[in-house]
């Protein structure tokens, strides 16, 4: 098992939109801040191919302006 969260920078204007695609994904839970527009989101997968595949689907997601990580965590599956 992957465990990750990044701090998602979303485009001007995106966040609400990109909230609601990015929850949308399989294995993703996200937050909004409240007074910023920045998003918190965490992702659980059954392994490094699978984590890397949803990278790479959220480094295209429309409306991410920045996307970092700030924890990465694999775990026997």
């Amino acid at each position: 098992m992957t465990t990750c969260s990044y701090v998602v920078i979303p485009a001007d204007g995106a966040a609400e939109a990109l909230t609601q695609r990015l929850a949308a994904l399989p294995g993703c839970d996200v937050a909004r801040a409240r007074n910023r527009d920045v998003l918190l989101l965490v992702t659980e997968t059954s392994g490094p191919e699978e984590d890397q595949a949803l990278r790479t689907v959220l480094e295209r997601t429309n409306g991410v302006r920045a996307l970092v990580l700030t924890f990465g965590e694999t775990g026997p599956i």
